[in-house]
C-alpha cells in the first residue's frame, strides 16, 4: 500500500509541475463550453433572473457536473482504458486489492479536480465579474458530495466491466454530457415530483442546496431535511458502488472476461 501511494503522489507532483502548460487547453475548453451553455441558457430562459445570478446558477451546475466527469473519468473510464491495454489483469497480481488501487487513484484525482475547478472558477470570477461560492457552508456541501460521485463512479465501473463491448467507453463518454443537462435546470421549473426524484440522487441534491446557499442566501441550519438527505444518499451511493463494482470484478475473474482480447 505505501508503494502504491508512493505512485500516486509521484503522479501528483508531476502533474501540478506540468499544470500551466497541460492544462491550459483542457481550461480553454471548459471556458468555451461553459461560455455556450451561459448564452443559451439565456437565450432559453430569458432575463427572469439578472446576468450575474444567472451565470452563478449556471456555474454551480457546472461545478458539480466537472466533479462527475474527473469521477467516472478516474475510475470507470481509467479502468475501461486498463482493459483496452491488457493491465487491467496485472492489477490483480499485486498484493494491494483493485478496490483499494482505484479507491487511492481516485482520491488522488479529487485532489488533481479540486486545483482545477478553484483555478477556473477563479477564471470565471474575473471575466464575468460573479462570485459563484458566497457562503463558506458551500465546501461542507461538495466535500459530503465527493464519496457520493466515486460512489456512481464505482458502480458505473462494475457494469463496465460486465460488458464485453469495446463501445463501452463511448457510452461513458456520452453520459457524462447528458448528465450536464439535468444538472443546469433551474428548480423552479420542474414540478414538486421531479424535484424529490432529483432529491435521491446526490449530485443533483448538492446542486440545488448550492443554490440556495449562495444565491438565495438560505442559512444551512434552515435546510436540515435537505442536509441529511445528502449525507445519507452520498454514503449509500458510495457503499453500493463498491459492492457493486466488488461483485463485478469477482464475476469477471471468474469468467475470465477481466480483459478485453
Amino acid at each position: 500500500m505505501k508503494y502504491l501511494w508512493e505512485a500516486e503522489l509521484r503522479r501528483f507532483v508531476k502533474f501540478i509541475k506540468n499544470m500551466p502548460t497541460a492544462n491550459l487547453p483542457f481550461l480553454i475548453f471548459l471556458y468555451i463550453l461553459f461560455w455556450l451553455i451561459n448564452f443559451s441558457s439565456t437565450l432559453v430562459i430569458g432575463n427572469v433572473e439578472s446576468s450575474k445570478s444567472l451565470t452563478a446558477a449556471n456555474m454551480l451546475g457546472y461545478v458539480i457536473w466537472f466533479f462527475a466527469m474527473f469521477s467516472i473519468s478516474s475510475i470507470a473510464q481509467n479502468m475501461e482504458d486498463e482493459r483496452m491495454q491488457g493491465t487491467f489483469e496485472h492489477l490483480h497480481l499485486s498484493s494491494v486489492s483493485i478496490k483499494s488501487i482505484f479507491l487511492v487513484r481516485a482520491l488522488i484525482h479529487a485532489i488533481e479536480s479540486i486545483v482545477i475547478i478553484v483555478i477556473f472558477i477563479l477564471i470565471v470570477g474575473l471575466i464575468h465579474r460573479v462570485v459563484v461560492f458566497t457562503n463558506v457552508y458551500s465546501l461542507l456541501v461538495l466535500l459530503i458530495l465527493l464519496p457520493g460521485l466515486y460512489g456512481f463512479a464505482f458502480l458505473l465501473a462494475g457494469l463496465v466491466l460486465m460488458m464485453r463491448s469495446k463501445e463501452a467507453k463511448n457510452w461513458l463518454a456520452i453520459l457524462i454530457y447528458v448528465l450536464l443537462v439535468p444538472l443546469l435546470i433551474p428548480e423552479r421549473i420542474l414540478s414538486p415530483a421531479v424535484r424529490e426524484i432529483f432529491s435521491y440522487f446526490p449530485m443533483f441534491q448538492s446542486v440545488m442546496m448550492l443554490r440556495k446557499l449562495n444565491i438565495d442566501k438560505i442559512p444551512l441550519n434552515l435546510m436540515e431535511v435537505d442536509f441529511v438527505k445528502l449525507v445519507i444518499t452520498s454514503i449509500l451511493f458510495f457503499v453500493i458502488g463498491l459492492l457493486i463494482f466488488d461483485i463485478a470484478d469477482k464475476k469477471a475473474k471468474k469468467k475470465g472476461i477481466l480483459g478485453m482480447y
